[in-house]
């Protein structure tokens, strides 16, 4: 007769570790809050992209806590997850996709330039351009569907992508800020 718990026989065969499990934890919650924010906040100012302050701010925070390589795109898929919930507000069938899409990129650029990950002009370029993912694949999409977006009529298509980059690259800036001066001051 085998005296072991089974639990400790079942946690043997999946081995991952506390920090792995709350490090993955915290970046489900970043991804959630960045679109609950974005999804709530609705505030009526009429520029397209200035939601990338929040949520480029949340993801690229997680991104530099984060040692697991996908790190932003669980954030991502998290928010993907949580657009598909009709009390959420989001209309776009197309968002989940282009949220994954910019996790993926952002994770693929971070690990792509291993010495420029602690550099905050890298962070914030790269938090710019990857939120400037939104607006450029709402060009595609209207041009090749004809589904109409509403900020591409109201402003046409240049200034969303740049509107959507200078946001983007602020909002990466203030979380990549917020990391590296809470890890000065351990």
């Amino acid at each position: 007769m085998n005296s072991k718990s089974q639990q400790r026989s079942i946690s043997k065969a999946f081995p991952i570790s506390n920090s792995a499990l709350l490090e993955t934890l915290l970046l489900v919650g970043l991804g959630a809050l960045a679109i609950v924010l974005r999804a709530k906040l609705r505030i009526p100012i009429n520029i397209p992209g200035h939601h990338g302050l929040e949520v480029m701010a949340l993801l690229m925070a997680g991104r530099r806590v984060s040692k697991i390589k996908f790190a932003t795109s669980i954030s991502t898929l998290t928010a993907a997850i949580l657009i598909f919930f009709p009390f959420m507000g989001f209309k776009d069938p197309f968002l989940p996709a282009i949220y994954i899409i910019m996790g993926l990129a952002i994770d693929f650029l971070y690990g792509a330039f291993p010495k420029w990950q602690k550099n905050i002009i890298f962070i914030s370029l790269l938090g710019g351009f990857t939120y400037m993912i939104i607006p450029l694949s709402r060009i595609v999409i209207s041009l090749t569907t004809g589904m109409p977006y509403g900020s591409l009529f109201k402003h046409g298509f240049v200034a969303p992508v740049f509107i959507h980059f200078a946001f983007g690259m602020i909002g990466a800036l203030v979380g990549a800020g917020l990391i590296s001066t809470l890890r000065r001051k351990k």
